[in-house]
């Protein structure tokens, strides 16, 4: 099959796929209006919805992939964020993995701070600033920043980072290494790719939040996302003690259902060695660092 074949089928398929998602009823959060708390010396991990969390660390607030919409694209949410936009706490930085709209939407940066840090791949960040971001980091694979003493690496990733396609090479979608007291792994959108290996061989992941929806079709989908198997393979190839699941339960963006990644990882875990180190978190739920 042509290159051209490939991308049309895809293209065909998407749009199938969308009218599926397009309008489910959005699932409420109960305790969703209250900012969160956090214990002096507390780090820790809220996961808000899609590829969104609120990473704690040396008393530091990271958010990552924000998307706050009820929309992405024509797809309705399935479930309400885990915490209400406003009610977020002052956020020292913004990770962006890539530039496509479920994981870098403009209604939910138009509501938060401009002079926020936002790190965003290299190519990417005019996006940023068109919106009014005053302190974007356009980033490369492997380059480092600090901020308020956490040092924050850019890694790999096997997805386009590109806002309107879904196969261009540039800009490149990243995953991010965050390091203070605790290490966490970001890797936003991605496929399974060797240079995984890597990040273990950077450093000691404590908790790595690994995609595991939007999957079928697998002859696809394997390329540009990860499945639950694919996301216990991650986590054994590069060392993470612990890991929490991803990119599911709140947008139907692939064939697979809204809850099917987490049926189908708690399944395959459910009586092996992992059960205890992989954390299936709800939407507003908060995981302490042991």
């Amino acid at each position: 099959m042509t290159n051209f074949k490939i991308k049309l089928l895809y293209a065909l398929s998407v749009l199938a796929l969308l009218t599926l998602g397009a309008f489910p009823r959005t699932q409420s959060i109960s305790d969703s209006s209250t900012t969160p708390a956090f214990k002096e010396g507390e780090n820790s991990i809220i996961f808000i919805g899609h590829s969104t969390a609120l990473i704690h660390l040396n008393g530091t607030n990271i958010l990552t992939d924000p998307n706050f919409n009820n929309w992405t694209v024509i797809v309705h949410r399935s479930r309400e964020p885990g915490i209400q936009i406003e009610k977020l706490p002052k956020i020292g930085a913004i990770l962006i993995s890539h530039a496509h709209r479920d994981h870098l939407d403009r209604w939910t940066m138009e509501q938060l701070p401009k002079e926020t840090p936002v790190l965003i791949s290299e190519g990417n960040g005019d996006i940023l600033r068109d919106w009014g971001f005053t302190d974007v980091r356009e980033m490369n694979i492997w380059n480092k920043i600090a901020i308020n003493g956490i040092k924050i690496t850019a890694a790999p990733a096997k997805h386009s980072g590109s806002r309107n396609s879904a196969f261009a090479d540039f800009p490149k979608a990243l995953s991010y290494i965050i390091q203070g007291e605790k290490t966490v792994y970001f890797a936003g959108d991605t496929g399974l790719f060797d240079e995984l290996k890597e990040i273990g061989n950077y450093s000691q992941i404590d908790v790595a939040l690994l995609p595991i929806g939007a999957y079928r079709p697998r002859w696809f989908m394997k390329n540009h996302h990860m499945g639950p198997d694919d996301a216990i393979q991650a986590m054994t190839m590069f060392g993470a003690k612990e890991m929490i699941p991803i990119h599911w339960g709140s947008f139907r963006i692939a064939y697979d259902g809204i809850d099917e990644p987490k049926d189908v990882l708690i399944k395959l875990v459910d009586n092996g060695s992992l059960k205890e180190r992989i954390h299936v978190l709800e939407n507003g739920e908060k995981y302490l660092f042991r």
